[in-house]
């Protein structure tokens, strides 16, 4: 009896021994798994960032945006699945072209059945924080913690508030962590501070960190310091900051409020500074991102997407601050314009930093790519229009991961579709119920970036194929969800 007692006890013993390495084992794994961080700004032009080399590009102050290119793969080729916010972060989230499930405008929320990456990767050990813009749902189960993220600091009532005068304090600053500026009050820095925490807590698992900053998107609210930190690069802008500084009834202190826009008398080179001066608080939070990663030995292992989640916003008589040029048209449009945005993936040590004029790639693979580097299984019971793109830019695989991308605004009577370097467009001005794609536009969008010359009729039966084909694949997709 006793001797019996004795080999229980041992083989507790073991049994324990064997969990704690089993743990040990899994708890490695997990650190070993790739972090994924996703930084997306709002309403970003195409050529508002220093690494797009474009006319517009040397207006900005991006160093941060341009350090984290230079490290990585810059996509020329870079799109996302819909031109205005929700449906284009909804996308992102699910790596399936939100028509699928009808959500095509802003303020229309995920299904409940739909899965985003913070659930589909958790069973692989990941811990997941959204910081910032959210823009898919407030409602109880629609929140970022309903849909599988476990922690969030953000604005889900859609406030835009930068000055943060209803938006609280982020945890980290009330611990007594500040980040500089005016009192350190202004919502961009606090997104990214209390991203940061939640890097540095997490620095031993693998984590999933999604970033949504609100800038550059209006109300342009800024600060004097970021201003004067422009117009000390960009020594071009300070006529321009003179004029402003005149402004005395939009000045609070150091803080400065464009007010309207939709004027016909507004200074469009003021407005232009002040979408400036945001997108660089936005560069840098990227860069403190950066740093944090490297200063605590993770860069090696964080694959970091960046992009904006469409193209900028245009109004006439002024655009809104931002620049797409030279791609035709804005946000809400499926021309170039709205959809096709600058986009960055850095890996180091995996990936090698280039400038990638041929792939096509989509906000989409932001799903798949995570998905197969978490170990996790892609989900079969629905299409996935994302694809892994990791293989086609370490050379496993050859030819584009897109046979081809459509693009649907039916709200807006508005469709298109890209397949290799062609790109149909049509637009239908009459039938406001549902699109009859028989001719359309056709460009060679790789060798014609502003969709300038209609092909149509010289090629009209690249147009015809590509109109069926857009047909083809979009004649079971449900219509899309009422505001």
């Amino acid at each position: 009896m006793k001797k019996h007692i004795i080999t229980t006890f041992k083989l507790s013993i073991l049994i324990c021994f064997l969990f704690g390495i089993i743990n040990k084992i899994i708890a490695q794994n997990s650190r070993e798994k790739p972090n994924v961080v996703v930084i997306i700004t709002d309403d970003q032009g195409y050529a508002d960032v220093g690494f797009q080399n474009l006319p517009a590009s040397t207006q900005v102050l991006t160093p941060n945006l341009d350090r984290l290119a230079k490290s990585g793969v810059i996509f020329k080729n870079g799109y996302v699945a819909f031109s205005t916010c929700s449906p284009s972060r909804a996308s992102l989230l699910t790596g399936r072209s939100s028509s699928r499930f009808g959500v095509e405008d802003n303020d229309r929320y995920i299904d409940s059945t739909e899965l985003i990456i913070p659930r589909a990767i958790a069973s692989e050990g990941y811990i997941s924080g959204a910081f910032g813009k959210w823009h898919i749902g407030r409602e109880p189960g629609t929140t970022p913690l309903d849909r599988g993220f476990d922690y969030y600091y953000g604005d889900l009532i859609k406030n835009k508030d930068y000055f943060m005068r209803v938006v609280p304090d982020p945890p980290c600053w009330l611990n007594g962590k500040r980040s500089p500026g005016e009192n350190g009050r202004y919502i961009t820095d606090a997104y990214t501070d209390e991203a940061i925490t939640f890097i540095e807590k997490n620095k031993n698992e693998a984590f999933f960190a999604y970033i949504a900053y609100n800038a550059p998107h209006s109300p342009f609210l800024t600060t004097r310091q970021l201003v004067e930190r422009v117009v000390s690069e960009r020594p071009e802008w300070a006529p321009i900051y003179e004029r402003m500084k005149k402004e005395t009834k939009k000045w609070n202190g150091n803080r400065y409020s464009f007010g309207k826009f939709l004027i016909k008398d507004l200074d469009p080179d003021i407005l232009r500074l002040c979408y400036i001066s945001m997108l660089l608080a936005a560069d840098d939070g990227v860069g403190k991102i950066l740093d944090t990663l490297e200063k605590n030995n993770l860069r090696e292992n964080t694959l970091i997407f960046y992009l904006s989640d469409n193209g900028a916003a245009l109004a006439r008589p002024n655009d809104l601050g931002g620049v797409n040029l030279p791609l035709r048209n804005g946000k809400g449009s499926v021309y170039d314009g709205g959809i096709r945005v600058p986009f960055v993936m850095s890996w180091p040590g995996v990936l090698k930093p280039a400038i990638n004029n041929e792939l096509i790639v989509s906000s989409m693979d932001i799903f798949s790519t995570t998905i197969a580097l978490s170990g996790a299984q892609t989900p079969d019971d629905r299409i996935i229009d994302g694809v892994n793109i990791i293989p086609y830019l370490t050379g496993k695989k050859k030819g584009q991961a897109h046979s081809s991308l459509f693009f649907r605004r039916a709200d807006r009577n508005f469709w298109s579709i890209r397949q290799g370097n062609y790109k149909w467009v049509y637009k239908d001005k009459k039938n406001m119920k549902s699109p009859k794609p028989n001719k359309g536009e056709l460009y060679d969008i790789q060798n014609d970036i502003s969709e300038s010359r209609d092909l149509s009729q010289k090629l009209n039966s690249k147009r015809d194929e590509l109109s069926k084909l857009y047909k083809q694949l979009t004649k079971d997709l449900p219509k899309p969800l009422p505001k």
